[in-house]
């Protein structure tokens, strides 16, 4: 065997063998940073809201805005068509959604609020104009008109009427952070600037 084509054939093989561990290497690499990607991923659930025609998503801790918007919509109706006999079914559907910090301000707002229906034999129902979200405050504001009848009254007095909500996620579901209502329209935080110069201006 001649000595020197030996030689260059062993030099090959070591350099060929060189580029096998190397590439090897780098594809253990990949290996491990795909694993981990995949370990550390959170899962994304896709929905199509029934209160809305856009595609949704939800993840763990955090969801599209097309979601959010969907259950201010929801939200909107629930709490705003109210007769004396769906307080209960209304009261079951809302306590679960409510975040602790906001659960007893809320539950007793809401009992005042069904005792005066009751007394009363107030009905109100509630016509969904628009559900609109807004990135910067992370609101969701449902607006519509209201509507009221009282006892022996067939009569419906017509106002104005916004559902302001927060709505976070935790653990794929739905906390409510942040509620509110008032007559008008949302107060948006344009609307809200708008009103402040024209205070100023007087």
């Amino acid at each position: 065997m001649n000595l020197q084509n030996f030689k260059k054939s062993y030099a090959q093989l070591v350099v060929s063998q060189q580029w096998t561990r190397g590439m090897l290497a780098m594809t253990i690499l990949a290996l491990l940073i795909a694993v981990f990607s995949l370990v550390n991923k959170t899962e994304r659930v896709v929905l199509q809201p029934v209160t809305l025609t856009d595609e949704a998503w939800i993840e763990e801790g955090r969801a599209s805005e097309s979601y959010k918007t969907g259950w201010g919509a929801y939200l909107g109706m629930l709490m705003g068509n109210i007769t004396p006999n769906k307080l209960s079914f209304i009261k079951e559907r809302l306590e679960p959604l409510l975040a602790p910090a906001i659960y007893g301000e809320t539950m007793q707002a809401f009992e005042a609020q069904a005792q005066d229906l009751r007394d009363n034999r107030i009905s109100l129902r509630f016509e969904l104009r628009s559900a609109d979200y807004e990135p910067s405050t992370d609101k969701i504001f449902a607006y519509g008109y209201r509507y009221a009848t009282g006892s022996g009254s067939k009569e419906e007095q017509r106002t104005e009427r916004t559902y302001e909500f927060k709505i976070n996620v935790r653990k794929y579901t739905p906390e409510i952070t942040h509620i509110d209502t008032y007559p008008g329209k949302p107060r948006t935080e344009k609307m809200l600037r708008m009103l402040d110069r024209s205070e100023d201006s007087k």
